[in-house]
């Protein structure tokens, strides 16, 4: 049936060429390499081909496998009845450029010795109709990020998805994630990997649930057991993006590559899933990839990249000129500093505030106040320590330092008074995300108070401990409605979301600088030891809208002290009042005035009315966001 000649396609892994299917792989050593073809589950090989030095080019071996019958559709017949492996000096491996694995479809299934001989690379050449998809290149600054995990999404009987704990199962919930309004997702790993760690003595399994650094990783194949058609993820993952894409969201991927791993494969990686997959971006630990080979490759710099840190030097210096920011930090600072301050630590404000304003004029900085690694908001404030015994680990594993409070009680309860207080840190927390310059990221769940149980580590937990609990009550129904107008609050004014640093000098002229720092007395920052009172000025006039039109003058005063304060309320000017917008302790987002674009005459205020917005009070951990109009 087939017949094999040279090829010189430099892309490796299994290509469709004109003359019929490349097979291509680096060889660094070995004598005897083989390229085996496998009727799909069947024991022994149907081809064997011999890879000699006529298909060598420098260290790689390419191959052709072209039809006796030029009629025939090579490309169409492998991928329907074939699988392959290559072999060298008598050991048999799966090519690291696979793009499916075969054998691994049932998620969590541990394999004897005998069924892993069946696990291999399979081939898809398959044309998929991306009709006129393309990246959607949103900017940093109007994006919301949104972390999950594929499987805990859907997995729960609850999500009421068809294809529960699937890519299908994000389709779903497409319609869910554009009404809150987020517009990008960040997804954790979801390539090809092996969850299964280790079998125990009592016949149960120990997993990798996230995926991290697990064994068996194949970088360019997306995880079948993520798939509903388990005969077909590399269409059903195509399907995820171009969906999330026509509904106006973007998707990131979490990559995390193990010390060892080959940069060429690393870069090979992650140019395949934007040129094939179209995805929008990556997270990826630069540890292991080289912030060079990112910033200063030609396709991966045109794509969204987080990382732990950047050196603006490094990005200055790689010959990349772009104005788009597509290199982001992924600052954890932020939740440390953000945490401490909503718990009412001792000398919290100045480094809030440092957080607050943090940008750069080079790289571009996502902020979250929790993710995958750590508690869910809803435990961050109901659990003082971490409840990890349910890992096997007795409680050893996960950061000691959580930097949480629960409120009076530990873990759930049903008193009043201790739930209140929860709701409104909740609230509290939200507003120090979507109001901070940066790009804001949410777990998901915590738009809805999901729980883990106070388990801040739940790497190997594939249970309703991990998966998103869907169901409504009056708590989750709050706590959305609340998010998703904080989201469309942060949407409406983009003071709060500005390319680059906002300046504490006046530059313009407007009588206010870009920002300013308030205690509780306006203009007189308190950094003191014991203050736990903040108030912070946006300039709306330094943020104009597509029209030209200023945006909105935003005060916004945290009160995280115990006790109630009483704030001044700086002087507005052009004829503006002070208005109530958002205030966390009633969780109320109050009607204000509509927005008079550049007035032909400033309306004069009655003195009256303005002594009378000299001073507010604000409610013990509170937070109030005035707006000027």
């Amino acid at each position: 049936m087939f017949n094999i000649k040279h090829g010189d396609t430099l892309s490796f892994g299994v290509n469709k060429v004109a003359s019929g299917v490349q097979f291509s792989l680096y060889f660094p050593e070995g004598k005897n390499c083989m390229l085996k073809l496998y009727k799909i589950g069947k024991k022994e090989p149907s081809y064997v081909f011999k890879l000699t030095n006529e298909y060598k080019r420098g260290g790689v071996y390419f191959v052709t496998i072209t039809g006796k019958d030029e009629k025939s559709d090579i490309a169409a017949i492998l991928s329907r009845d074939y699988e392959y492996m290559y072999e060298v000096d008598g050991e048999e491996f799966i090519d690291p450029y696979a793009q499916v694995i075969h054998g691994h479809d049932i998620w969590g299934k541990s394999l004897n010795d005998e069924q892993k001989k069946f696990v291999r690379g399979g081939i898809c050449l398959d044309e998929f109709d991306w009709e006129e998809d393309t990246q959607l290149h949103r900017a940093f600054e109007d994006s919301i990020l949104y972390q999950l995990h594929v499987r805990g999404f859907t997995k729960h009987v609850s999500s009421k998805v068809k294809n529960k704990g699937t890519y299908q199962g994000i389709i779903e919930k497409i319609p869910y994630l554009k009404e809150l309004g987020v517009n990008t997702l960040l997804v954790m790993p979801c390539y090809e990997f092996d969850e299964i760690m280790e079998k125990l003595d009592d016949g149960n399994v120990r997993l990798n649930y996230w995926g991290y650094g697990a064994a068996g990783t194949y970088y360019l194949a997306p995880k079948t057991s993520y798939s509903s058609d388990r005969k077909n993820p590399v269409n059903e993952f195509k399907t995820l993006v171009k969906s999330l894409h026509s509904a106006g969201i973007e998707i990131l991927l979490d990559i995390y590559f193990t010390p060892g791993t080959n940069l060429c494969l690393m870069t090979d990686c992650l140019r395949h899933w934007v040129l094939n997959y179209h995805v929008d971006g990556f997270r990826v630990n630069q540890e292991i990839m080289p912030s060079i080979a990112l910033v200063s490759d030609p396709i991966l710099s045109g794509v969204k990249i987080l990382c732990s840190y950047w050196e603006d030097r490094l990005i200055e210096e790689s010959g990349v000129k772009s104005a788009e920011k597509l290199f982001a930090e992924f600052n954890e600072g932020f939740m440390n500093v953000a945490r401490r301050f909503l718990k009412s630590d001792e000398g919290s404000v100045e480094n809030f505030v440092n957080c607050f304003k943090y940008n750069s004029s080079i790289h571009s900085v996502v902020n979250f106040i929790t993710y995958v690694n750590g508690f869910t908001l809803m435990d961050l404030v109901s659990y003082d320590i971490k409840h990890n015994e349910d890992n096997g680990e007795k409680n050893r594993d996960g950061t000691e330092i959580n930097y949480s409070w629960n409120c009076g009680v530990e873990g759930k309860t049903r008193k009043k008074a201790v739930m209140e207080l929860r709701m409104k840190q909740i609230r509290n927390a939200f507003i120090m995300l979507f109001c901070s310059q940066g790009t804001p990221m949410i777990l998901a769940g915590d738009e809805f108070g999901n729980t883990q149980n106070g388990n801040n580590n739940p790497y190997c937990q594939d249970s309703p401990v991990t998966w998103l609990d869907w169901r409504k009550n009056a708590v989750s129904d709050e706590i959305f409605e609340y998010v998703k107008k904080l989201i469309a609050f942060r949407k409406e004014h983009r003071i709060l979301r500005q390319r680059n640093s906002l300046s504490l000098i006046d530059t313009k002229g407007y009588g206010f600088p870009a920002l300013s720092i308030h205690g509780l007395q306006a203009w007189r920052a308190d950094y003191s030891n014991y203050s736990r009172e903040l108030g912070l000025l946006l300039c709306g006039d330094y943020a104009d809208d597509e029209e030209g039109n200023h945006d909105d003058t935003i005060y916004i005063i945290y009160n995280m002290y115990w006790e109630q304060k009483t704030f001044d309320l700086p002087r507005l000017h052009d004829g503006k009042k002070w208005h109530v917008a958002v205030t966390t302790y009633d969780n109320t987002f109050h009607d204000i005035p509509p927005r008079v674009n550049k007035p032909k005459r400033a309306k004069k205020v009655k003195k009256s009315e303005l002594d009378a917005q000299r001073k507010t009070v604000v409610p013990p951990r509170s937070i109030v966001i005035f707006v000027g109009r």
